[in-house]
Parts: structure tokens; C-alpha cells; sequence
């Protein structure tokens, strides 16, 4: 039976070359090298023999391939065939020791060393050519390695405390002693420091002195840019001023019923008047135009305001989203989207935190300040800074207060004489306010947040009384001055005769 003869190929590996006669060399069994037979079947002789066996198999397949050969696939089953019976008889492949150019084999001896040495070489390059790539055990290793880094802890459930915090350390962890955000869980008492704390942020801003008069010289310019007409009711053909009033008065009980901020009522009724001024509204579209004001009022001002449903709601069904909705375009549009006015009630708080003045002289000042609202007429011909500082002269005298002083002038910017007309008008309307009809605004500063200050008496103001108490405030102030005067001269005197001296 005729057995393969495979030579070793140091350049290429998996190659067949013949003998440089052209003819194939048989080795029939039991004629094979001697090495063999003086090795006794030499352990490391045998795996290099079946390792040799595995080159020639993976060399024969190699070298038939399906397009090269025809009937390929039966050429690979003859070798595989013939490849087992070699197996199975026996035969025993050796690599051929020498040169493919036909140079002769080397003496016994060295043959034997040779022979060992490329037994070796083979084992060895056949376990590096045939080493297989297992992607699946590098992930493995990876994730063997990340399991043993990772550090196991109890399971929690959320908002719970993780225990053994300090394994979670890491170089930017912040121990819980020293975190700003930490919270104290022993059980000591928590001191709290009764100091006087800002209602809001208006005043919270207007506390920063530096800025105060920058302030107050801005809003006096913004509130002459943007407002109403003061006798655009003249014009109107089918609205009166008695209708207005009517209207203001139900925005009032609006702003209770939803806890709307004072500002916001201002606002609404300062965006009615700069409407009413470009715009002729016949009496049926009056309540609308107030409701779509209050309602932009409202998204301007408010945190949370109102939905639109609840505006419709508050006028009984009377309009619709639709009417609601197109009416606030159309203010929106006549207004030129100028919606930030500076009021009275703006005007009031930055007085009141400038002169450091007591919550009951504010919310008197601001109860007079919106019953001006009721009445466009005469109270449009004012600026929004000139009410406000007439509302609080006027509640300064109704609470026994001096009506005005020398730092009221410096810090407001008005003096007292200039206010005369806005005060007496202001204090007809505090007179008559138990007597009119209109009682929302009576009703909203009679209860206890606002101390109550509609129970309060009005004062009452003539013309003479305030001329003489102009004239007390300017001699008062020219003593003032006058004795300030002559303590500068004695000082300067005193200073002089001592450097004579």
C-alpha cells in the first residue's frame, strides 16, 4: 500500500513538493529511517507524528479546492480515506531531511539531531499556526475581571440610605460631616434668629441702596412712556364712567376669588384705559375687555395663573374660550405688547422700603391707592409716583404721623406743596368710600392681613389746613437749615480762633 511522504518547508508551511527527479518518493512500512527505531519510539517523536499527520491532512484539503479541482469534494473523502487507513495500519510520517533542491541527507548522527530538532518546530509552529481566536473567552476575562472589581451591596429600595457608605468613597466624594447639603439627624434644637425678612422680591430688591435712586428715576420715565389719555372717555359713545367704576369693582372680587396678587389688579386696569384710549368699545364687549385684560395681567404677574376656562367661568358663560382669546390678541396688538407699567402699587412699595416705613402706613397707602382705581376721572391726569406719594402723605396723617418731612422729600423726590392737588383728591375719596356702592375694595382691607386698615377714620383735609401745614414743613425746614448754618460758623469760628492761637 502506498503511504504520503511530507517534507518540511522552513519558508512556507502546508506545501508538497516532489523529489527533483519529478517522480513522488514511496516509503513502503517498515523501511523508514532508522532515527526511528534508536529513538524506542520516543514519546515527543510520537506527537510529533501525529501533529505531522495533521499538517498533511490540513495540507491535502488545502491544496484541493473546489474550483481548482473537479470532483473536489470527492478528492477531500479519498484523502480523509486513505489518511485513516494510514492510521489504522500503522504508518508512521517523517519530514524529509535535507534540501527540495536535491542536496543529500547529513550523516546519521547529525540526521538524528536534525530530525529531533525539527520535530520540535513543527510541534511548535503547528500549535501557533492553528491557534484559534475565541472572542467569547476575551469577553469572559473582561467581565470576570469587572465582577471582581465590583463591589456588591445590599439591595435598597428608593430614598433609602446606602449602608457601608464609606466602600462607596471616591476621590470627589464629600464625607457627609463636611457636605453643604448634608442634614443634621441628631435631635438638638434648631434656633431660628427672629429677624426681619423681605414679604417679597420687589422688596428684597429695592433693599440695595445703591441702586434705589437709579430705580426710582427709571420708573418715573417708564411710567410717562406708556399711558392712558386722561379724557379718552369723551370719545366713547356707548360706555360711561359709572360703567368703568362697575367694572373695576367686579375685577377687585375676581383677584379675591383667585388670590391674585394687588399687582396684577393694577396691571389689569392700567391695560383697560390704554385700550379704552385707541379703541371705541360699545357696553356689551366692556366685561370682556376686562376679563381678557385681567387674564393677560394674570400671565404676566402670576406664578401659576388662572386657565382660560376659569375666565370664562367667572363671567357666567357669557363668552366663550373663542371670544376670550381673540379679545387678548386684540389688546395685545393695540398695547404694541408694552405690558411693563410701572403703578402706583409699585411706586408704593419701593417708597415704603426706601424710609423704612411700618407695615400700616403700606397697606393704608396701597388701600387708598387702589381706591383711586374706581375713578378715572380726575385721577388719569396723574402720574402713577404722584398717587402713590399722595397716598401715603394722606395715610401718614390719618395714623397721626407727620405728613412729610425733609427725608421723604429727598428720598421720594416730591415736595409737599407740589402734592396738594392729588392729596385733596385723594382725601375726597377716602371719605366717601363707606358710602359708595362699590365695596370690594373696603371689603378686601378689612381683614386681618392687611390689618384691618379700612376700619381706620379718614382725615380730613381741607385746602387751608394744608397750606398752613406746608407752611409749618417749610419754616420748620428753614430752621433747620438756618441753625445748621450757624453750627458750621461757630465750628469754622472756633477753628479759626484756635489756629490764631
Amino acid at each position: 500500500m502506498a503511504t504520503f511522504r511530507v517534507h518540511e518547508d522552513l519558508e512556507k508551511e502546508n506545501r508538497l513538493n516532489a523529489p527533483a527527479g519529478g517522480k513522488k518518493a514511496t516509503v513502503p512500512l517498515g523501511t523508514l529511517n532508522p532515527v526511528v527505531a534508536q529513538a524506542g519510539k520516543n514519546q515527543a517523536l510520537q506527537t510529533g507524528t501525529l501533529l505531522q499527520q495533521q499538517r498533511t491532512m490540513f495540507s491535502v484539503l488545502n491544496n484541493v479546492q473546489p474550483g481548482n479541482v473537479p470532483n473536489a469534494e470527492k478528492a477531500v473523502k479519498e484523502a480523509k480515506g486513505k489518511l485513516q487507513h494510514q492510521r489504522a495500519a500503522g504508518a508512521v510520517l517523517l519530514p524529509k531531511v535535507g534540501d527540495e533542491n536535491g542536496i543529500e541527507p547529513k550523516a546519521p548522527g547529525l540526521q538524528a539531531k536534525v530530525a529531533q530538532k525539527s520535530v520540535v518546530t513543527v510541534t511548535s509552529e503547528v500549535l501557533q499556526a492553528f491557534q484559534v481566536y475565541d472572542e467569547s473567552k476575551e469577553n469572559l476575562t473582561h467581565l470576570n475581571v469587572a465582577k471582581r472589581e465590583e463591589v456588591h451591596h445590599e439591595k435598597r429600595g428608593p430614598l433609602q440610605e446606602i449602608k457601608n457608605v464609606d466602600l462607596l468613597e471616591t476621590p470627589m466624594s464629600v464625607s457627609e460631616s463636611y457636605s453643604p447639603m448634608s442634614v443634621d439627624k441628631s435631635s438638638s434644637v434648631i434656633v431660628v434668629e427672629d429677624v426681619p425678612i423681605p414679604r417679597n422680591d420687589r422688596e428684597r430688591f429695592y433693599e440695595v441702596e445703591d441702586y434705589q435712586q437709579d430705580i426710582l428715576m427709571y420708573l418715573k420715565e417708564a411710567e410717562r412712556r406708556n399711558r392712558p389719555k386722561p379724557g379718552y372717555m369723551q370719545k366713547q359713545t356707548d360706555i360711561t364712567h359709572s360703567m368703568r367704576t362697575i367694572l373695576v369693582d367686579w375685577l377687585v372680587e375676581v383677584s379675591e376669588e383667585y388670590k391674585l396678587h394687588g399687582e396684577t389688579l393694577a396691571l389689569a386696569v392700567s391695560y383697560i384705559d390704554r385700550f379704552l384710549s385707541f379703541m371705541s368699545v360699545v357696553r356689551a364687549k366692556l366685561q370682556l375687555v376686562g376679563t381678557a385684560a385681567l387674564f393677560i395681567a394674570a400671565k404676566y404677574e402670576e406664578i401659576y395663573p388662572p386657565d382660560v376656562g376659569e375666565f370664562v367661568y367667572i363671567t357666567d358663560d357669557t363668552y366663550t374660550k373663542t371670544q376670550v382669546l381673540r379679545m387678548e390678541q386684540l389688546i395685545l396688538k393695540v398695547l404694541s405688547f408694552d405690558l411693563t407699567v410701572p403703578t402706583s402699587l409699585v411706586f408704593t412699595n419701593l417708597y415704603c422700603v426706601m424710609n423704612d416705613l411700618p407695615d400700616k402706613v403700606k397697606f393704608l397707602t396701597m388701600y387708598i391707592c387702589e381706591l383711586s382705581l374706581l375713578d378715572a376721572d380726575p385721577y388719569l391726569t396723574y402720574v402713577q409716583s404722584e398717587i402713590a406719594a399722595g397716598a401715603l402723605a394722606l395715610a401718614r396723617r390719618a395714623l397721626d404721623l407727620p405728613m412729610w418731612s425733609k427725608m421723604l422729600e429727598n428720598n421720594i423726590g416730591y415736595r409737599l406743596s407740589a402734592l396738594k392737588n392729588i392729596i385733596l383728591d385723594l382725601s375726597k375719596t377716602h371719605n366717601a368710600a363707606a358710602s359708595t356702592q362699590q365695596q370690594a375694595i373696603q371689603e378686601k382691607y378689612k381683614s386681618k392681613t392687611y390689618k384691618e386698615v379700612a376700619f381706620l377714620p379718614a382725615a380730613i383735609l381741607t385746602e387751608d389746613t394744608f397750606d398752613k401745614i406746608c407752611d409749618l414743613l417749610s419754616s420748620s425746614s428753614t430752621t433747620a437749615v438756618t441753625s445748621n448754618q450757624q453750627g458750621k460758623d461757630i465750628a469754622a469760628g472756633q477753628k479759626n480762633s484756635i489756629v490764631f492761637v
